[in-house]
């Protein structure tokens, strides 16, 4: 950026800063002070419309790019008042219901009078009251990497046999963990991946994490099975993404679940020869769970009845004992192995049986919760059963 356009900037009250590969503003009007420069932000332009109306444009890292435009930004005035901010995608429609938090820790959702959708352009108006307390206005609840470490390391303060590895790099060179529960004389194993679409918030981070630790709890049921299986989980696969508020990609602009045939990305690369080292080692990767959101969940995508034929039949039975054990119903949706996702890697690859774990955008957080704990503890329950009788 040259030295007249950081001038022409400055005048006109935006100041840039670089975060990742992003340019991230900071926008002073009215006494308003707009930022997106914390990680996980995104606002590609803010500026005054007329009166208390304002714009903030949102747009993808680059495209090609699926319809999940994230937006993530903070607001604060110097003095108490409601304006109307308008959320224009450009060429894309509106995905998520905006959350407010005053602590990007706890987030409500935005009053359905206080938001408005125009059917033909898409784009979105709030209502917003603004003081000098700073508020978040996110599209979902805001998941920094340092926000999932920080919940990985209470996880390991609680549980001695649980391991911080780092599995291999991301595209900023950054460190990629995998947590892992490993007994080296067990050989049958499973896989947990989560993330690896920054956005998806209700599978990739509160699902996955009501299933991962159903599974380290000290219920007589997940106590047996860690007896018999290792685990090991990826619990932010894509960090980068995630950091610079992507809406779909990792740094390099590459969505991560189209790269499990290529392998052209670090991540995807690194997850390969992790798993391919654990082979080496005499483990056997019995499932694996692909973890994301999408806006018709909660489903699973699941192996295609012509391969379903040659496996354990682990996924039906898995489903069934779902369905006989609690109240949850159960949306599967086949899907060929042709395509380049992660669960079918593990099916063509190392002949694991795997599904995509998908759950709703605006499902009540609580029901996500325990929608996991049921669906990992049946998942243990057959588990334990198909291979206690295969001994």
């Amino acid at each position: 950026m040259g030295i007249k356009k950081i001038i022409v900037l400055l005048i006109f009250g935006v100041n840039y800063f670089s975060f990742g590969q992003n340019i991230v503003p900071l926008y002073k009007i009215d006494g308003l002070v707009v930022d997106a420069s914390f990680a996980g932000g995104r606002l590609n332009k803010f500026e005054k419309q007329k009166d208390d109306l304002y714009n903030a444009y949102i747009f993808p890292e680059n495209e090609p790019v699926n319809e999940s435009p994230w937006y993530a930004f903070s607001i604060s005035s110097k003095q108490e008042k409601t304006i109307q901010v308008t959320l224009n995608y450009g060429a894309y429609k509106h995905r998520y219901i905006p959350k407010i938090s005053t602590d990007k820790v706890k987030w409500t959702l935005i009053d359905v009078s206080e938001i408005a959708v125009d059917p033909i352009s898409g784009i979105v108006t709030l209502q917003l009251k603004v003081s000098p307390q700073k508020i978040y206005v996110s599209a979902q609840e805001i998941e920094s990497s340092e926000d999932t470490y920080l919940w990985m390391d209470k996880l390991l303060e609680r549980n001695s046999q649980l391991k911080k590895v780092i599995a291999g790099k991301t595209g900023l060179n950054k460190d990629n963990y995998c947590l892992e529960f490993e007994n080296k004389n067990i050989k049958n194993s499973i896989v947990l991946i989560a993330r690896q679409h920054p956005p998806e918030i209700t599978g990739g981070t509160i699902g996955f994490r009501a299933f991962f630790e159903a599974l380290l709890s000290d219920s007589d049921i997940a106590k047996a099975f860690r007896d018999r299986f290792n685990i090991y989980a990826f619990p932010l696969f894509n960090p980068d993404g995630a950091d610079m508020g992507n809406w779909r990609h990792n740094a390099n602009g590459v969505d991560l679940n189209r790269d499990w045939v290529d392998f052209k990305q670090p991540e995807t690369k690194m997850a390969k020869m992790f798993f391919e080292n654990k082979i080496r080692q005499g483990h056997e990767i019995k499932f694996a769970i692909d973890f994301h959101a999408s806006y018709s969940g909660p489903y699973l995508l699941v192996l295609d009845f012509i391969n379903e034929m040659k496996t354990q039949k682990i996924i039906p039975t898995w489903l069934a004992n779902i369905e006989s054990n609690s109240a949850f119903r159960i949306e599967s949706r086949r899907r060929s192995q042709e395509l380049p996702y992660c669960y079918n890697y593990f099916f063509n690859q190392l002949g694991s049986e795997a599904v995509t774990y998908e759950e709703g955008d605006e499902i009540d957080r609580g029901v996500i919760r325990k929608r996991a704990q049921v669906y990992a503890t049946e998942l243990m329950r057959t588990l334990i059963e198909k291979f206690d009788k295969n001994k």
